[in-house]
């Protein structure tokens, strides 16, 4: 495994991987350029038939995180985003507890780069 950080809506290169997961960073995009830029990043670096993971503030979910606005997703908006190329294999949604006891709920979705 490889951490990498970096600013997803800036130029950045990684070698090619078999595995894309974010937890919580999408739904933070909320302006069409950086969504754009974020999805061509997973299409550069992304293997064949590799998996991405992106888990989102689900559409039930909170409309603002830490003071920010944030975009909610269902499976069908995450594959929407994504576009082609990327076939949706599962979703999972969860009901994430924070520790000031408040409850958001998350969607996860999974989804295999078909090229």
């Amino acid at each position: 495994m490889r951490w990498i950080e970096a600013d997803v809506t800036e130029s950045w290169t990684a070698p090619a991987m078999d595995i894309w997961h974010d937890r919580a960073v999408f739904h933070f995009l909320t302006e069409a350029r950086d969504r754009s830029l974020y999805v061509a990043h997973v299409r550069d670096v992304l293997k064949p038939n590799g998996t991405v993971i992106i888990g989102t503030f689900a559409l039930d979910g909170p409309e603002r995180c830490s003071g920010l606005p944030v975009r909610r997703y269902d499976a069908a908006g995450i594959a929407a985003e994504l576009g082609d190329g990327f076939r949706l294999v599962e979703t999972v949604l969860e009901s994430h507890r924070t520790p000031a006891g408040t409850v958001q709920k998350f969607s996860y979705s999974r989804l295999v780069h078909d090229v």
